[in-house]
């Protein structure tokens, strides 16, 4: 772990990290690398910008979340899906039941995904890739669920420390490939010559990457590609980056399910979900308001062998209201 963190973090390019998460000082791994620390990471400053609860669990707030969710999932549901044993969360008792705020929401993504996974889980193996997927709480909840799923997770390298540290307490036995052993394996010294084949990935539960590297693997063999909150705090450039690739590497009935927000500006840029650079070749299957969190967007797109000439109109329609708006409706 703390090898392919080495190596992540020295290859990163810093193009592609936007302001809202050039946050770590150069002394960070000292922390990131405390057992004590990372025993906790979901208390603490580990987790700062990828927990919820952190920064928003409250009581009433939590409260509030949980009874929509039910009336969602039910309860049941919660039950089985909900994680809040490992990082010491922060959770708050109701009915003398522990939950965990942010991982509310993790279930409410799965909940939302479930029947998509299902149809990818006819295959024996399908691949699901998750760009941001913080310290992977949604991979989780979908690997235990559907275990033939072969899981990427693309992001910074703190993320994927904690990622790794997270998903091997889970599951001590989890087949996970990080960077320096996916280099040893293609015995490569350099990521210049790095190139990911899905037959390369197939005997694995989960596949934890620095995000620039999803530009080497091969295309078109994704099943599933998801981004929950994380796209709205990237750059420009690196949203483009990562949309040319989603478009090269997903396969021809993929789906994307993208969570963000209308609008935000901490990356530097003002990102807009109206404005993701999707081509013309998706279908929407959901498009509204997000759980719980109205400025938000919730969108799940399917994709298509054919042009279709509404996409652009539809994206136009959302929040916020601007020119663009009230062109689409003319």
């Amino acid at each position: 772990m703390k090898s392919s963190y080495n190596l992540s973090k020295n290859l990163f390019p810093k193009h592609l990290i936007s302001k809202h998460w050039d946050i770590y000082p150069p002394d960070f791994q000292k922390d990131l690398f405390n057992k004590d620390k990372i025993k906790s990471f979901r208390s603490n400053e580990l987790s700062f910008k990828l927990n919820d609860s952190l920064e928003k669990a409250v009581i009433s707030r939590t409260k509030k979340v949980l009874n929509q969710l039910i009336r969602i999932t039910g309860k049941m549901f919660i039950e089985k899906n909900k994680e809040i044993l490992v990082g010491n969360p922060r959770t708050i008792k109701i009915s003398n039941k522990a939950y965990d705020y942010h991982d509310l929401f993790i279930i409410y993504f799965y909940h939302t995904l479930y029947p998509f996974l299902s149809e990818k889980n006819k295959n024996a193996r399908f691949f699901v890739c998750e760009i941001g997927g913080g310290y992977g709480a949604l991979a989780h909840c979908i690997k235990k669920n559907f275990p033939g799923a072969v899981y990427l997770l693309f992001d910074l390298p703190e993320q994927n420390y904690l990622s790794n540290y997270y998903l091997r307490k889970l599951s001590p036995n989890a087949k996970i490939l990080n960077l320096d052993a996916l280099l040893k394996i293609k015995n490569i010294k350099s990521v210049d010559d790095l190139q990911i084949e899905k037959i390369d990935l197939v005997g694995y539960d989960y596949v934890i990457l620095p995000g620039y590297l999803i530009e080497k693997i091969q295309n078109s063999f994704i099943d599933v590609f998801i981004n929950t909150r994380s796209f709205m705090e990237m750059n420009i450039e690196t949203i483009n980056f990562y949309f040319s690739h989603i478009h090269r590497a997903i396969n021809k009935s993929g789906v994307l399910y993208c969570v963000n927000r209308y609008i935000k500006k901490t990356s530097g840029d003002t990102i807009k979900f109206k404005n993701f650079p999707l081509d013309e070749k998706w279908s929407f299957e959901i498009s509204r308001k997000s759980f719980s969190q109205p400025l938000i967007h919730e969108a799940l797109l399917r994709r298509i062998n054919f042009k279709n000439y509404k996409l652009k109109k539809e994206l136009m329609r959302l929040k916020p209201y601007d020119a663009n708006f009230f062109k689409s409706l003319i």
